[in-house]
């Protein structure tokens, strides 16, 4: 059987990009590779694949386990390296302090990031959930609490996340992609936050605006949030995490620049 393969948002041609930028010339060859890695360094016999998806630099696997549904995840950019590795520690301190993520699943040496054949790779569990519903104003406070749960414990992260940009005055560890594509409901609750390698160094305002604004994006078809949805999210974050004096101008000052700044479609 054929094991699907697609872009994520891209409009390239997937088995092209897949041999230009990863050099696997069908997505057999890539599960080939992939299952050799797993064995070797994980000790993990891959039952089977479901789809491939390539996004930009990266390429995503949905493997089968022992009866357990993965994702592995590979990067072709070596400058991004030491930062995967560094992200993938992130993942795992979150989930030890009861932030819902996908805590990364260590190779046989210890590892939650590996570098093998000119690749960085990370494996973890799916983690199974709707994407968050921007229509559903439980969902809405519910992520609102979350964002502010998320500031509170990474001001606290004892690690460093390289960066290219220099931090701003003010600025502490943010998530810098907290929206619909990254966050899981089921249960009536959040399961997960997911993809944090956006991780940066900004005012937790800026991080709000942002999230606010975004809050209701996908892969496809962006659009700002709309603002009563916008509002609700702003005050089941404060309700949890106070802004700082000045903050509800600073907010409403970044909600603007991001809305004039992001290059919406259409």
């Amino acid at each position: 059987m054929t094991t699907p393969i697609s872009m994520l948002w891209e409009s390239a041609e997937p088995d092209a990009a897949l041999t230009e930028r990863f050099g696997f010339e069908t997505a057999a060859d890539a599960i080939d590779w992939l299952k050799g890695v797993l064995g070797e360094d994980w000790g993990l016999e891959v039952e089977g694949c479901e789809r491939l998806v390539i996004s930009d630099a990266n390429c995503l696997a949905w493997i089968v386990v022992d009866g357990c549904r993965m994702v592995a995840k590979w990067s072709m950019r070596p400058r991004v390296f030491a930062r995967l590795a560094e992200i993938a520690r992130l993942t795992v301190w979150l989930g030890e302090r009861g932030i819902p993520v996908s805590v990364p699943l260590a190779a046989r040496d210890g590892r939650v990031q590996v570098e093998v054949d000119g690749f960085s790779l990370g494996l973890q569990r799916v983690i199974e959930g709707e994407l968050l519903d921007i229509t559903d104003p439980v969902q809405v406070r519910a992520a609102g609490e979350m964002l502010a749960r998320m500031h509170v414990v990474m001001s606290d992260y004892p690690g460093t996340i390289p960066t290219e940009e220099p931090p701003v005055p003010g600025a502490q560890l943010v998530g810098n992609d907290f929206r619909s594509a990254n966050i899981l409901w089921a249960d009536g609750r959040i399961v997960a936050v997911l993809d944090l390698e956006e991780s940066a160094y900004r005012r937790r305002v800026d991080d709000l605006a942002q999230a606010s604004i975004l809050l209701g994006t996908r892969y496809h078809d962006w659009a700002p949030t709309p603002a009563e949805v916008r509002g609700a999210f702003v005050a089941a974050y404060v309700s949890v995490l106070p802004l700082e004096k000045g903050g509800a101008g600073a907010l409403d000052d970044s909600v603007e620049a991001h809305l004039t700044r992001i290059p919406w479609p259409g």
